[in-house]
């Protein structure tokens, strides 16, 4: 029997090539021992058949950026757990393969306040992190609140008023109005993190639910709760 050694230097051997590009090639998904894909460099072979797919290259792996449905309360995951402990949404159109490096180094963005539900963000992309910090602020953020109770004009007016109360500088607009009996459409730029809550319920409303549906121009669509996808690498906010 082989003494057992790490999968990354087993290849780098048979191939031909540096470790470096050995552990770059795991990661992309086209190596198989004994027919079974493996991403762990550090996994142990000894006399099984290794193999590389047909076709692999060295091109480098995009960075991707990871949409998830945050469902009412339950806390921000480590994206990784997203991989097998919750469905892929039919909306990602993204073309990326189900590789456990897209899934690694993503960066939370623009978070959602602790009662909050709707569209979360992580990017490995770094265009895409400085949008969502240091530009965030230019970015109009879209939300649905599930109240109980009535409201007139005037009350809806004291909510922006309220959102806008410590921003400073210029007030962003703020958009509020009613989809139905129970539903509360608000749109602004500099959302305040975690106020929208209590600036409705302020006025007398009960909130059953703040979510938030749209980020710059991404969407959080059709999307069950608990859902995730990637995005085009192409895709703007």
């Amino acid at each position: 029997m082989t003494e057992p050694v790490r999968l990354s230097k087993f290849l780098a051997h048979q191939q031909g090539i540096s470790r470096r590009e050995a552990e770059h090639l795991i990661a992309k998904g086209v190596v198989r021992v004994a027919g079974e894909i493996v991403e762990a460099p550090f996994f142990k072979v000894t006399d099984e058949e290794v193999t590389v797919d047909e076709g692999a290259s060295m091109e480098p792996i995009e960075p991707l950026t990871l949409v998830w449905y945050q469902p009412p309360g339950t806390p921000l995951p480590d994206p990784l757990t997203l991989r097998d402990g919750a469905p892929r949404s039919a909306l990602d159109n993204s073309g990326a393969d189900w590789l456990k490096v897209h899934f690694l180094s993503q960066q939370p963005l623009a978070e959602l306040g602790e009662d909050e539900s709707g569209l979360a963000v992580w990017s490995q992309n770094r265009g895409v992190i400085r949008k969502l910090g240091d530009d965030l602020d230019q970015l109009e953020q879209e939300y649905v609140v599930e109240v109980e109770g009535t409201l007139d004009d005037e009350g809806l007016k004291r909510i922006g008023f309220a959102l806008c109360a410590d921003i400073r500088g210029r007030k962003p607009k703020v958009s509020i109005s009613w989809q139905s009996d129970t539903r509360l459409r608000i749109a602004m730029k500099r959302v305040p993190v975690g106020g929208i809550r209590g600036a409705v319920e302020e006025q007398g409303l009960k909130v059953i639910e703040v979510r938030r549906l749209r980020l710059g121009a991404i969407l959080l669509g059709r999307m069950a709760p608990g859902e995730w996808r990637f995005l085009p690498v192409d895709v703007r906010f």
